[in-house]
């Protein structure tokens, strides 16, 4: 049989709604339909053969199209080649789909060619295939203009993790769309007035700090919050014994004091951990919520619980908590893997306290108070798709989010005319991100006596990889925004924003998750000196 007619057949036959142009030029295709399931070790398919240097499979628990599809384990150096014979050894490019199986490290995954019997690598896609279900990886990747006479695929991961791959093609002709890392920040920041670690994971009796916070108090002082995961790394699910603490700075974030504990519901042998604190500062009263989620492993152990504490006195001291659940959250939600984005919410121009809660299975929702944190509820108007986010107030009074998108590559935009009743979304292809979360915020506004608006963003500029910190500058309310300046080019993952009382900026990050780490600059140095306040900074939420 042709090629070709074998290729629209397979396409067809495994639910393919269309051939793509570059398809018609396909030498060879197959989405591993008539291949038998089960480990591989030798398989013939037409003048190719398909042959396992160490333990590959054909899986029919996940495929792209049809029922079945390639799964290439872990290990070091895995190995599957790809031999060639005829006019598939003129191929000139290559596509599949793909699916990297675990976010854990190491991960690398290489393609390398065979050209006149020496093997010579072709592609390093270590950073190019996506974690997660649904095969988000497009690849196409070109092929050296040789003879070539075999192709290997070769993956180190965890042992039983690996990489998915769906629908390969060999291409006749050069492919155009070559599957590229987006690109991303590099140009660092000219100065950091400060940076360093706050929190230190293995002091202070304390496995691992995680999950930062930070705002500035009514009177200056700057809060920074997290995790005290006491005995493990793990998230408030796996752990039972998990605090939230702060340290406060009078300074500027020059020096800070000791930590202290917001809540502590007991040791692990209690079973009652709190996670992932996130604040509100009410400018009018002064008053600080501190929001966190909470279990019960020993009376439910799956259900998830959401907390409030107020400060009345700048962080100083702390109420007894309050369970909010029931006023945010829907009797039917009970169940539902449900929490409260860490980081900070806001407090809009009208008074109006708004914050962000994620739902993984019905959708992202704002909750707020209009009474200054007497009464909490929450608007029912699910917010998709999006995990953790943070909510914005703009110049003309509408609402945007910025969202956390796994899998996607590139942080989401949701905007709101009607005070949340009804959304807009757009991926924004310029916040190149690998699923984590992160911090947007008002810096200045004109309506607050400033000569331009200014919003700011700090996320981990990556495609693949929680890392390169950026933090970027938009002068027209999140449309476009600045390159950026990057804080940290290594480990970065979560992230919190806040304006010091100087004017200066301060990001809270987790550089890995060995410490949560503080890092001050100014707008100038954000910059290039090519903007700065006109005049003193008052704080705005």
């Amino acid at each position: 049989m042709n090629p070709l007619t074998r290729l629209a057949g397979i396409l067809i036959a495994s639910g393919a709604s269309a051939i793509h142009a570059e398809d018609v030029d396909a030498l060879y295709g197959t989405s591993f339909e008539n291949a038998p399931a089960g480990i591989i070790e030798t398989w013939n398919d037409g003048d190719s053969r398909w042959q396992s240097k160490g333990k590959s499979e054909i899986t029919t628990k996940f495929a792209h199209t049809g029922k079945q599809c390639l799964h290439i384990f872990g290990g070091t150096d895995n190995t599957l080649e790809l031999t060639l014979a005829g006019e598939l050894q003129n191929s000139r490019g290559l596509s599949f789909q793909a699916e990297r199986w675990t976010g854990r490290d190491p991960f690398t995954f290489r393609i390398l060619a065979q050209i006149n019997g020496n093997w010579q690598e072709v592609s390093n896609l270590d950073e190019l295939v996506a974690v997660g279900r649904g095969f988000k990886s497009d690849i196409v990747i070109k092929l050296p203009h040789e003879i070539i006479g075999a192709l290997r695929f070769v993956c180190s991961a965890p042992e039983n993790a690996g990489i998915l791959i769906d629908d390969l093609k060999l291409l006749k002709g050069e492919p155009e769309n070559v599957t590229k890392l987006p690109e991303v920040c590099r140009d660092p920041i000219r100065k950091l007035l400060e940076k360093k670690d706050i929190f230190v994971s293995g002091t202070e009796d304390t496995h691992t700090f995680r999950i930062p916070a930070i705002v500035t108090a009514t009177n200056g002082d700057l809060i920074a919050s997290c995790d005290a995961r006491r005995n493990s790394a793990g998230d408030l699910i796996w752990v039972r014994d998990i605090d939230i603490v702060v340290k406060r700075s009078s300074d500027n974030g020059k020096t800070w004091g000791p930590m202290e504990t917001v809540i502590d519901y007991g040791d692990k042998s209690v079973g009652k951990p709190a996670s992932d604190p996130s604040f509100v500062v009410d400018r009018e009263t002064g008053d600080i919520f501190c929001f966190y989620n909470f279990m019960d492993q020993v009376k439910a152990p799956k259900e998830f619980r959401l907390h409030m504490q107020k400060s009345g006195d700048h962080g100083k001291t702390w109420s007894e908590p309050v369970d909010l659940t029931d006023d945010i959250a829907k009797p039917e939600w009970k169940m539902d893997f449900k929490f409260i984005t860490s980081g900070r919410g806001i407090q809009r121009r009208n008074g109006q306290l708004l914050h962000t809660l994620v739902n993984l299975k019905r959708g992202l929702h704002l909750f707020g108070s209009s009474d200054h944190g007497k009464t909490w509820s929450f608007i029912d108007t699910p917010v998709t798709p999006a995990n953790e986010s943070k909510v914005i107030e703009l110049a003309d009074e509408s609402l945007m989010i910025n969202s956390r998108l796994n899998g996607k590559g590139f942080r989401g935009v949701h905007r709101s005319a009607d005070n949340g009743k009804s959304w807009s979304f757009e991926v924004d292809e310029t916040q190149v991100d690998p699923g984590c979360n992160g911090s947007i915020l008002r810096y200045t506004s004109i309506e607050g006596g400033y000569e331009k608006n200014r919003l700011l963003l700090c996320h981990a500029n990556s495609p693949r990889g929680r890392k390169n910190l950026v933090v970027k500058i938009s002068y027209d309310e999140g449309i476009t925004w600045s390159a950026g300046k990057v804080i940290d080019p290594g480990p970065a993952a979560y992230s919190s924003l806040t304006i010091c009382k100087d004017g200066t900026i301060g990001v809270l990050y987790e550089p890995g998750y060995q410490a949560i780490r503080f890092a001050r600059f100014t707008l100038e140095d954000l910059t290039d000196g090519e903007d700065s306040l006109a005049i003193p900074y008052t704080p705005v939420n």
